[in-house]
């Protein structure tokens, strides 16, 4: 799934009014699993390797793979969450519910770009027969749900916040997702 449904799946199911430390650490856990993305992206942009190249080599060439697995290591976020859960901070185990929720919604959309969910135990990928944005594995139809599952997502979190800067921001995040979708089709 793209990086902005994860938020705000997470912010719609995990989020709460008047809890502004566990709603930013529920944002930031849902986003925390991609960071190494934007990363290597970033990296690329500055060294001037050119998209085709970025995600059709590096991205399988160390160290991408092993930051790869330490972002999305579902074992790491599960011992964060007992922590959380056992220690009482609120922050703690929000970040890591929201992370292990990305994970769960990454692990089906993902063919043979699989993440290693459960490393350091295993370095077993599963290459799902669906991918988030494969068309030769039913992108289409994947980005359909994640349409629908974004706009609901959308109206949950305009009917618990009623703040005008909080709609801002999540209408904003909803309309940024298009814009890998954009960058895409132009850019390679």
């Amino acid at each position: 799934m793209n990086t902005v449904t994860h938020g705000l799946v997470a912010a719609a199911l995990l989020t709460r009014r008047r809890s502004p430390r566990r709603n930013v650490a529920v944002v930031a856990g849902a986003l925390i699993p991609d960071l190494y993305i934007f990363g290597i992206w970033i990296w690329a942009k500055v060294s001037g390797v050119g998209e085709a190249d970025l995600w059709r080599r590096i991205y399988f060439m160390e160290p991408a793979p092993v930051m790869s697995a330490v972002f999305n290591s579902a074992p790491l976020y599960a011992l964060l969450l007992i922590i959380g859960l056992w220690l009482g901070p609120v922050w703690l185990w929000a970040f890591a519910a929201a992370a292990l929720l990305h994970l769960a919604l990454d692990f089906p959309v993902h063919a043979s770009d699989a993440h290693a969910h459960f490393w350091p135990l295993t370095n077993w990928r599963f290459e799902s027969p669906v991918s988030y944005w494969d068309r030769a594995h039913h992108a289409g139809w994947v980005n359909g749900v994640e349409i629908a599952l974004l706009l609901i997502c959308v109206f949950v979190l305009f009917r618990r916040f009623p703040a005008l800067w909080v709609r801002i921001v999540v209408a904003l995040a909803a309309l940024a997702w298009v814009t890998p979708m954009i960058y895409f089709r132009v850019v390679i």
